[in-house]
């Protein structure tokens, strides 16, 4: 005979729980019986005596129901089940690109594809119906020559025309954009690709441009935000308590002098760096100024 605790398909433990409900149910009524009479022979009160049976079998058939569905997702009684934690992903298969737009794509049949290879006859498109995969693909960076035209207008009677304004540029009568700029200043900083190389990258991709033009580019662009580079050190001391410390900053030249020092000063939100040839106290009140808060070093 299986035991209950052996049960491991879940169709049966339901068949056999269900068995086991209808004979509880014909023993509750056996033992009504008998204990009323049992009761009646001794003069005893039969009510008090059934109730304490009762309460033993409803003990019983918990005990039952527990071992017949604890291990299982059907637990009578109880919470829902937590449900799994997501185990993190391993290998090389299919991962999840939720920032990727999605493109799609129709393939049809070429025209003399379309003939049905049974009978011969002409195939026709089944709408709504298809077969779907998917495909990471890529799409090319380009460089693009834009000509801008600012239109001029005149005055009805006789006045000096006027013209639309140009747009803004970094370089006054440059022709690169600010874009191109923001882009040039991100491929060398935020991914350490050299300008040099990105001379030889553009010159593949159809632009024709040399490493000191794009030089040019930065410089103008670190002008530009001078202004919100200072101010972020005033931000920085808005904060009541800071941190402030200073590490070595190797020039590419050898020699005496060319160890100069990163210094940094930071509060909760805000970083701030500046680059001096020493670190001493003086440099030290160059850096920190008038601020009167508490600065952590180490």
């Amino acid at each position: 005979m299986v035991r209950v605790e052996q049960l491991r398909d879940l169709e049966t433990a339901k068949q056999v729980a269900a068995l086991l409900e209808a004979e509880n149910a014909r023993l509750h009524q056996r033992l009504e019986a008998l204990v009323a009479e049992v009761a009646r022979l001794k003069g005893e009160d039969a009510q008090a005596h059934l109730q304490l049976e009762l309460t033993q079998l409803k003990e019983q058939l918990a005990l039952m129901q527990q071992r017949l569905f604890g291990a299982s997702s059907e637990k009578r009684g109880a919470r829902p089940p937590k449900p799994p934690r997501a185990k993190p992903q391993r290998g090389h298969g299919p991962k999840a690109q939720p920032e990727l737009k999605v493109q799609e794509v129709l393939l049809p049949l070429e025209e003399a594809d379309r003939v049905c290879g049974l009978c011969g006859g002409g195939l026709h498109a089944w709408e709504g119906q298809s077969e779907d995969c998917e495909e990471i693909t890529v799409v090319e960076r380009s460089f693009l020559l834009r000509r801008v035209k600012r239109q001029k207008y005149r005055c009805g009677q006789g006045c000096a025309p006027v013209t639309a304004p140009a747009p803004p540029r970094l370089i006054p009568g440059g022709r690169y954009s600010v874009d191109f700029a923001v882009h040039v200043a991100l491929m060398k900083y935020g991914f350490h690709l050299p300008l040099a190389r990105q001379e030889r990258l553009y010159g593949r991709e159809g632009l024709v441009v040399e490493a000191q033009t794009l030089w040019d580019q930065l410089e103008a662009l670190a002008r530009h935000l001078q202004k919100s580079y200072e101010a972020l050190l005033a931000e920085v001391f808005t904060s009541p308590l800071i941190h402030a410390d200073e590490t070595h900053w190797y020039l590419l030249d050898k020699g005496p002098g060319t160890k100069w020092y990163a210094w940094t000063v930071a509060s909760p939100d805000t970083v701030f760096h500046r680059i001096y040839p020493s670190r001493s106290g003086a440099t030290a009140r160059t850096v920190l100024g008038d601020y009167e808060g508490v600065v952590l070093v180490d």
